[in-house]
């Protein structure tokens, strides 16, 4: 891979903020499918303009805008496959973490409050630097699960386990 591993620990770390708004985005891209599914203008007014020659171009409004509805229709479905793949992609990643990395995910990435790492190490009755080192443990760990080809990673050895 190109990417260094601080790069691909930040761009892991944003999919993980991320994972708490993949609900939502699901959801609205359902409702603008039914929206467009729902949505059609019909037959417009008949313009009557000028014209300089015979052209064997028949061109039909509603044709076009089924046409263009459909194709709306499915780039719609394939961005809301791509956000549910995501979301599933890193619910798979989450199932390797131990308790600890599941609490402080919980508390740092997936809380809808910006939690500081004082206030979550205290919930945590655990020390701040510690929870320091269980978030890298839990990035590094999603990071292994979701780019298994990246050669770099610490993905479950002795330095990273607790």
């Amino acid at each position: 891979m190109s990417k260094d591993k601080k790069e691909l620990f930040r761009e892991v770390e944003a999919r993980l903020y991320s994972y708490k708004d993949l609900d939502i985005k699901i959801k609205n891209k359902e409702l603008q499918i039914e929206k467009k599914k729902n949505d059609y203008r019909g037959c417009g007014s008949i313009s009557y303009d000028e014209r300089t020659g015979v052209t064997y171009n028949i061109s039909r409004s509603v044709e076009k805008e089924v046409v263009k509805r459909e194709k709306d229709i499915a780039k719609l479905a394939k961005e809301k496959i791509d956000l549910e793949i995501e979301k599933q992609s890193i619910e798979n990643a989450l199932t390797a973490l131990n308790s600890d990395e599941n609490t402080l995910f919980e508390y740092f990435y997936n809380s809808r409050n910006k939690n500081t790492m004082t206030y979550i190490a205290i919930k945590m009755h655990r020390d701040r630097s510690y929870c320091y080192t269980i978030r890298q443990n839990l990035v590094y760990k999603v990071m292994g699960m979701l780019y298994p080809d990246y050669e770099e990673l610490p993905l479950l050895n002795e330095k990273t386990t607790l």
